[in-house]
């Protein structure tokens, strides 16, 4: 090719081309992955109301931890543990509750949501309830 503008317009149409591509293997992968795991569900329900309400919870949290496997295989992150300090790019504070014996301030008591982090990016914060001196304002949204 010999007119500039041509060939930048062909590398430019081929490096998209090949993004492209990546993002749709990307996603048909993450689809699949979540096919897993409503095929899980599907034989948990054809096997109907366990009377063993023990067992059916044991297969909820295997179905679950199989979810949480391919989504951090995929690359997303959970936000949010108990015990670690209250950070506001990735808690929402939405409760303070007096500090018990042992907690530090802004210790994080309690996850109400669990937030995502993809690729570095956070996706949505953690909402939290966290420790705070002296019983200050309970119940109270902070951010």
């Amino acid at each position: 090719m010999s007119d500039p503008t041509a060939r930048l317009a062909y590398e430019h149409a081929r490096d998209l081309a090949v993004r492209d591509a990546a993002h749709q293997a990307l996603t048909e992968r993450l689809l699949l992955r979540c096919a897993d795991v409503l095929d899980s569900f599907d034989r948990l329900l054809a096997d109907g109301a366990a009377s063993d309400v023990e067992a059916y919870r044991r297969s909820l949290a295997l179905i679950a931890g199989q979810l949480e496997a391919a989504l951090a295989g995929e690359g997303l992150e959970p936000l949010g543990r108990v015990g670690e300090r209250a950070e506001p790019a990735t808690h929402q504070v939405t409760e303070v509750r007096a500090a018990p014996p042992g907690r530090a301030e802004d210790e994080v008591l309690e996850i109400l949501q669990r937030g995502y982090r993809y690729r570095g990016q956070v996706l949505r914060a953690a909402r939290v309830v966290v420790a705070a001196d002296g019983g200050t304002e309970q119940g109270t949204e902070r951010e």
